[in-house]
């Protein structure tokens, strides 16, 4: 984007966010009118008045769905505020301690509606304290927007959903962004970032402990001499609170990392590096903390008499990929570390020793318990393991054998070394069988259902989130764009419960 551009669309948007949020506030017995940007009520609204004073609403410049809430009130008391529109049931916020200064940040909107906002006294029997209006801006092109195709809402688990999108081709500009959409398909957030030769942020994370957004962003191949972070966290509001050490690096270079970018429990950020050895690709794993120090690395090449049979994804190509690490994680204590290479199998290690516990797939060391043409993942993608240690969950390309796609659960057992097939999905009774060579997640929610990422597909095919029940029902699913210039592929998603009240569906 030229500088004069840049200029033009900053403009644009500023006439954009003084049309378009104009907000009303009153209290009891008195009304402020009509404003602009920033509503501040009359200044004779002091305590003689009510209970309540300096009521302001302002827009949200980094989000147009959102917008912050500020007031206060002649004593300490805590309160609840409630924001919907005539489209759109909304959502309750309360506090969790009394004060005299009070602050909301009221997000998860749609685009362009009217919201009504009440602030009431958080008792036994709420007091209506005042009441403001809002209006919601569009959201930007940036975000290509998907579609809803099925929402069975009764078996469905309520909450946002957090992605990013990649074009194919990767020709067609695609602005970095991540963004959420609730179980009605709607745009609800997102974040946008601008710096210059970016790709795409990758691996978004919401962190329930600090209500924050953890990401990496995966450079373009421009950014190899460019100084910039690869690594962010952010609040709800927009606001970059932290970032990676500036490097200048690229996607998939040595000094860099690639697919995957976490943040773990204690505080400390763990990704996959590659290594280049002659024609050899493999990787590393590393953990680092905030300031890029090193804490702890391993890679595949430290141990050649475990792993001692280097072979190639393709002899005919001109780099030999060997390991292809798509996934590491730990054990919230950091005792162990979970990897996989997804042509290999998925491993255990000790990450005091550094010694290979267990490797789980074909010709691994757990003997397979069910009757399967099939019975270990291919090429597998993202695994996880449930929150009790008993089962993993794979999204399973399969690439090599099957040349479909499924997810796939084992129960497995450390001390008798065995695992039985728990769950299986790949859509053949529903005569929709897909295959995704790369990309794709599956993930376990609240309510027992599992999320899933449908990858990289190809035409006349959509890349999709849905939602599956235990019975292999299809409750929700979410289609991207797809058109004759390009379509929206997904790499993973992410559903959670925000921390928000919500009061019921949309109305539309």
């Amino acid at each position: 984007m030229s500088h004069f551009s840049l200029v033009l669309k900053i403009v644009v948007l500023s006439l954009f966010f003084l049309i378009s949020c104009e907000n009303r506030i009153s209290v009891p017995s008195q009304e402020t009118p009509d404003s602009g940007h920033e509503v501040i009520p009359d200044e004779d609204n002091t305590s003689e008045n009510g209970p309540l004073y300096d009521l302001k609403v302002t827009a949200n410049d980094k989000n147009v769905l959102s917008c912050r809430l500020a007031f206060s009130t002649t004593e300490e008391r805590k309160t609840f505020v409630k924001y919907y529109s005539e489209k759109h049931s909304g959502y309750k916020i309360s506090e969790e301690t009394a004060k005299s200064e009070h602050y909301f940040f009221l997000w998860g909107m749609h685009e362009n509606l009217d919201y009504k906002i009440e602030v009431y006294s958080d008792e036994p029997e709420p007091e209506l304290l005042a009441t403001a209006e809002f209006h919601s801006g569009n959201i930007p092109d940036s975000i290509v927007k998907p579609y809803l195709v099925a929402n069975d809402r009764e078996f469905v688990q309520p909450g946002f959903v957090l992605f990013s999108q990649l074009a194919e081709p990767e020709s067609v500009e695609m602005p970095p962004v991540i963004f959420m959409v609730d179980t009605e398909g709607f745009v609800v957030w997102y974040f946008e970032h601008y710096l210059a030769g970016y790709a795409m942020i990758s691996d978004a994370d919401y962190r329930e402990d600090t209500q924050t957004i953890f990401a990496g962003i995966q450079k373009e191949f421009s950014m190899q001499d460019i100084p910039a972070e690869e690594g962010i966290e952010i609040d709800l509001e927009g606001n970059i609170l932290w970032k990676s050490k500036d490097i200048a690096s690229y996607y998939y270079a040595e000094n860099s990392w690639h697919h995957d970018y976490r943040l773990l429990d204690d505080g400390t950020i763990l990704f996959i590096q590659a290594v280049y050895q002659d024609k050899v690709v493999t990787d590393r794993i590393v953990n680092v903390d905030r300031d890029y120090n090193e804490l702890w690395s391993w890679g595949y090449l430290d141990s050649l008499d475990y792993f001692d049979d280097i072979t190639c994804a393709d002899d005919e190509s001109e780099w030999c990929d060997w390991t292809h690490t798509n996934t590491a994680f730990t054990d919230p204590e950091k005792r162990f570390l979970y990897i996989n290479p997804r042509r290999l199998g998925f491993y255990k290690m000790d990450m005091e020793t550094k010694e290979i516990l267990w490797k789980f797939g074909k010709d691994g060391d757990f003997a397979m318990l069910s009757e399967h043409e099939f019975p270990w993942p291919d090429y597998p993608h993202d695994p996880k393991i449930r929150k009790d240690g008993k089962a993993l969950l794979f999204y399973d390309n399969g690439w090599n054998e099957r040349n479909y796609s499924r997810v796939i659960e084992y129960i497995y057992d450390e001390n008798s070394m065995t695992a039985e097939i728990s769950f299986e999905f790949d859509a053949s009774e529903l005569d929709r069988k897909w295959f995704a060579p790369a990309f794709g997640d599956a993930d376990y929610l609240e309510n027992g259902n599992i999320f899933v990422t449908k990858g990289m597909v190809g035409l006349p095919e959509n890349s999709s989130l849905f939602e599956l029940t235990r019975d292999g029902r299809v409750v929700w699913e979410l289609y991207t764009e797809q058109n004759d210039d390009f379509m929206i592929e997904l790499y993973n998603a992410e559903k959670f419960v925000p921390p928000l009240e919500f009061l019921g569906e949309s109305l539309l």
